[in-house]
């Protein structure tokens, strides 16, 4: 298997990837709705992330006033993709995956969230470490069109907090991210690129 291979990334045009991270991220809010947040103040990150996916799995199925449109939808928790080298446990898992059911069988686009608990430790590193959006940024978690979000479960502190604290280190460390951003889209560029 090669190294260096990936995903197919799926194109779609402007309003579909957008439809498609609009409907992501009204999925994951219309689920995290319907958990009692406070309950998981302890808890770990698997837990929320099991719990919240049978939430949104119960938003698309059951839930009698959701908007029409969740039922091209499907979602998935602690998802291994396919189209990297590695092979069996030490497979990439993707926290929350939401699927977009499409026209062509091989070509669903996914919404892809990693997951970060936000807890006394204070420390945001993980956030945005190698393990958290640097998954997404090195090309770790292969992606099917250029968009993938973040989930931080707010464990200790508040929200308005957070947002400040992870807002300020975003801007402080922006080139550094920009940086791993654009070597690893040239190098699925390179990946892509046929041999000659």
């Amino acid at each position: 298997m090669d190294d260096n291979s990936s995903a197919p990334e799926v194109e779609l045009r402007i309003e579909h990837r957008q439809a498609l991270r609009g409907h992501a991220i009204e999925l994951l809010r219309l689920g995290h709705a319907r958990l009692d947040a406070a309950s998981f103040a302890k808890s770990q990150e698997e837990d929320i992330t099991g719990k919240l996916k049978e939430a949104i799995e119960a938003v698309i199925e059951v839930t009698a006033d959701a908007p029409a449109w969740v039922d091209r939808y499907t979602v998935y928790d602690e998802e291994k993709p396919t189209g990297t080298p590695k092979l069996g446990k030490k497979r990439p898992r993707i926290d929350i995956t939401i699927k977009r059911r499409w026209k062509l069988r091989e070509t669903h686009p996914r919404f892809r969230f990693e997951a970060k608990r936000l807890k006394a430790d204070k420390r945001i590193s993980p956030y945005f470490g190698k393990e958290g959006i640097g998954c997404f940024l090195r090309g770790i978690y292969p992606l099917t069109h250029p968009d993938a979000g973040m989930i931080g479960y707010v464990q200790a502190g508040t929200l308005e907090e957070w947002q400040i604290r992870l807002g300020n280190y975003a801007a402080r460390k922006s080139r550094h991210h920009r940086a791993a951003a654009l070597r690893a889209a040239r190098s699925r560029e390179r990946d892509r690129a046929p041999a000659r």
